[in-house]
């Protein structure tokens, strides 16, 4: 019998085709954290790639991503997605970001979501399961 093994968290990696909108949406408006950024030449005219953190979720926005590239869609789970929601939704206004909304999607009662899409059209939930 081999080695045993265990398999870490994922990290998704997420398009990233404005550099300022997508700060302005992850760090200012959802509250991530920078945990490290590299530009694969030294010059502000480079792509940039940066890991985020909020909470125990990690995520990499991709520079050199295109316009032609696929969003994609991420799960976050939260501890109290509603009173996450009323966060944002007292930043929304000012900070010209989406208005978040709590929803069922599936109208099943299992999950209790929020939805927002990122500049580049990729779709974050925030779930909560439902007790």
């Amino acid at each position: 019998m081999g080695a045993p093994f265990q398999i870490g968290s994922s990290i998704p990696v997420l398009r990233m085709t404005d550099e300022s909108a997508a700060k302005a949406f992850y760090i200012d408006y959802l509250g991530f954290e920078i945990e490290w950024e590299h530009r694969f030449h030294d010059t502000p005219e480079s792509p940039l790639y940066l890991q985020l953190r909020l909470g125990e979720s990690v995520v990499h926005l991709n520079g050199h991503a295109t316009p032609d590239d696929p969003p994609a869609e991420v799960r976050i789970p939260v501890q109290g997605v509603e009173a996450f929601c009323e966060h944002l939704a007292s930043k929304a206004g000012t900070a010209g970001q989406p208005m978040p909304e709590v929803v069922d999607p599936r109208g099943v009662g299992r999950n209790t979501d929020m939805n927002l899409e990122d500049p580049d059209s990729n779709l974050l939930t925030f779930w909560e399961p439902i007790d």
